[in-house]
């Protein structure tokens, strides 16, 4: 466990603390909402004591949210922004972010989401984040890893030279700007260099 990768786990929590506390807008489902927050609380700690090289939680949390979360949805489908507030909905998708054992389940809340996505009722961001874990070679450059303990860079991206537009459409920032967020969490010693015989190569970020 203390071998897992933490190079995705703090792009989700920028977005997760961007949002919190400041994103609701009188949901209908206001017990809903609070719960989401409390379980997307939880993911965060466990992954704060990973940066502190304590891993002993994380898959046990992991796995209750997700399995929480497969409730909800088929309950009562993905939830929106207007059942939730922006920041319940953050939080379900963080939850579905990081549920990488079911991948499954990620496929299907990424379906769920796209067409909300249009009506305002789900994040662009959270969609691209979700897209680009679910899909290989991905699309607007979210998912990498840390090549050196000065480096991030994406996988292997379709179209790479497209890509800025892509993330500006989704309100994404360049993926150069992008790439600077992780330097911090690549100096960390607990976090894991990527491998020559990783599945998923990186790529070097167009200059």
């Amino acid at each position: 466990m203390k071998h897992l990768r933490l190079r995705l786990r703090f792009s989700a929590l920028v977005f997760y603390a961007a949002c919190a506390g400041a994103c609701a807008a009188d949901p209908t489902h206001a017990a809903l909402r609070a719960e989401l927050l409390k379980m997307a609380d939880t993911d965060q700690e466990v992954r704060q004591l990973a940066r502190k090289g304590d891993f002993s939680r994380w898959a046990a949390v992991d796995d209750a949210n997700r399995s929480r979360l497969k409730q909800i949805v088929a309950q009562l489908g993905w939830p929106t922004v207007s059942m939730v507030g922006q920041d319940g909905a953050t939080a379900a998708w963080l939850i579905a972010q990081h549920a990488d054992r079911d991948q499954a389940f990620q496929r299907e809340v990424l379906a769920l989401m796209e067409p909300l996505v249009q009506q305002g009722q789900a994040s662009g961001t959270n969609f691209a984040y979700l897209y680009d874990r679910t899909h290989y070679p991905q699309r607007f450059g979210t998912q990498g890893s840390c090549v050196s303990r000065t480096e991030w860079q994406p996988f292997e991206i379709e179209d790479i030279a497209g890509v800025d537009e892509r993330r500006r459409a989704l309100g994404l920032p360049p993926l150069a700007e992008y790439a600077k967020l992780f330097k911090e969490g690549c100096a960390n010693p607990h976090m894991s260099l990527h491998s020559a015989s990783h599945p998923k190569r990186t790529v070097a970020i167009p200059r």
